[in-house]
C-alpha cells in the first residue's frame, strides 16, 4: 500500500491565474493557463499509480504576491477548498491548511479553525514568507497550537528564498533555490530552539530536508566546539540543550530528493521511522512512477518499506483501523 505524502493543488481560480506581481515586478510561475496543480490530475496520477490514499496540499507560491490584507481571505479559501475535495474525495484524499506561522492571532485562529471545524489532517507551511522564517518569535503562538493540535506540520519552501536574485535562470529557482531556503529554515528551527521548546511537535520537512541531513555535522561540531570555534562566530543566545542532530533525528522527512544516494542518506540519519514517501507530483506529474520505483530501488528489508511507503504517514495522520482497513481493502480489489 502506499499513502502520498506530498502533491499539490491550487484552488480552480488561483490555478486558472497566471504571473503575480509583487513590489512592482511582475514573477512566476506563470502558468499560461495549463497549471497542472488540480485535484483532476491528482486524483489521475493517483489511481494510475496505484496510491490508496493521497495528503493534498497547496504549495500556494501565489500567496507572496498578495497583499498583507488579502494573505488571511487566500489562507481561508484554501481551507474550505481543501475540506471540500476532502468530503469529496473521502476515502482517497486527506488534506493540509496552508497557514503563514507569523502572520498574527488571526492566522492561529484560522490553522485552529481549519483542524477543529473542517477536519483537515495537519498544516503546511513555507519555509519563510516574505523574508521571515518560522523560527521567528510571532510564530510561537502557531506552535504551540500545532503541538497542542498534535497534527503534523509540513515544511517547504515558497516559490524563491534566499538568494533568489541568482537563481532566475535554468530553472535554479526550483533546483537549488527552493532546497537552500528549506535548509536554512529547518536549521533556525533547531539553533533558535523551536524543537527544544515544543518537544512533541511532528515537523516533517519536505525534499528530504533541503541537503539538512548532509550538513548536520557542520551544524554538531559549530555547538560542541563553543570557545575553539570562536572565531566561527556568536552562538549565543543559547536555546539548545543538545547538538543540533539530537533535534533533527526528532523530525521527519519525505523522499522526494530524485537521487537514491540522497535518500539512502536522509534514512541513515533519521531512520526508517522518520522516513515518508513523497513525489511531488502534481504539479509535475510524469515523476509519480520515478518516485515510487525509487523507494524501492533502496531494497529495505519489507517492514521498513512499509514504514516509508505508508506506516510512517498513517502514523502521523492518526488513521483509524477502520481508515485503514478500508484502504486495504482497496488496494485488494481487481483493478
Amino acid at each position: 500500500m502506499i499513502i502520498e505524502w506530498h502533491t499539490h493543488v491550487y484552488p480552480p481560480e488561483e490555478a486558472a491565474a497566471d504571473s503575480r506581481a509583487w513590489e512592482g515586478k511582475n514573477l512566476g510561475p506563470a502558468w499560461d493557463g495549463r497549471c497542472p496543480m488540480t485535484i483532476d490530475n491528482v486524483m489521475d496520477a493517483h489511481r494510475r499509480s496505484g496510491v490508496a490514499l493521497s495528503v493534498i496540499s497547496n504549495a500556494a507560491h501565489y500567496i507572496r504576491y498578495k497583499s498583507d490584507a488579502d494573505e488571511l481571505k487566500a489562507v481561508q479559501r484554501w481551507s474550505d477548498y481543501a475540506a471540500e475535495l476532502q468530503a469529496k474525495h473521502a476515502g482517497e484524499v486527506l488534506g493540509f491548511a496552508t497557514i503563514l506561522p507569523a502572520a498574527g492571532p488571526a492566522m492561529v485562529k484560522e490553522a485552529e479553525r481549519a483542524i477543529r471545524q473542517l477536519g483537515l489532517r495537519g498544516f503546511f507551511i513555507h519555509s519563510n514568507h516574505k523574508g521571515i522564517y518560522p523560527d521567528n518569535d510571532a510564530a510561537r503562538p502557531f506552535w504551540e497550537l500545532a503541538e497542542d493540535l498534535d497534527v503534523p506540520v509540513f515544511i517547504h519552501p515558497p516559490h524563491a528564498g534566499i538568494g533568489e536574485e541568482f537563481v532566475g535562470e535554468y530553472r535554479l529557482a526550483s533546483s537549488i533555490g527552493r532546497p537552500a531556503d528549506l535548509c536554512l529554515a529547518i536549521s533556525r528551527l533547531i539553533v533558535r530552539g523551536i524543537l527544544e521548546d515544543f518537544p512533541r511537535l511532528k515537523l516533517v520537512g519536505s525534499h528530504g530536508g533541503g541537503g539538512i541531513c548532509e550538513v548536520i555535522g557542520r551544524m554538531n561540531y559549530a555547538y560542541e566546539l563553543q570557545d575553539e570555534a570562536y572565531f566561527l562566530g556568536s552562538y549565543a543566545p543559547m536555546k539548545i540543550k543538545h547538538e543540533p542532530g539530537y533535534y533533527l533525528k526528532k523530525m521527519y522527512f519525505d523522499s522526494v530528493t530524485y537521487h537514491l544516494p540522497a535518500a539512502r542518506m536522509v534514512l541513515d540519519t533519521v531512520g526508517p521511522d522518520h522516513f515518508i514517501y513523497g513525489s511531488d507530483a502534481p504539479p509535475l506529474t510524469v515523476l509519480k512512477p520515478r518516485a515510487i520505483q525509487m523507494v524501492k530501488e533502496m531494497h529495505l528489508p519489507q517492514d521498513q518499506e512499509e514504514k516509508v511507503f505508508w506506516r510512517n504517514a498513517a502514523k502521523l495522520l492518526k488513521l483509524s483501523e477502520a481508515e485503514l482497513a478500508k484502504l486495504h481493502a482497496k488496494q485488494s480489489e481487481p483493478a
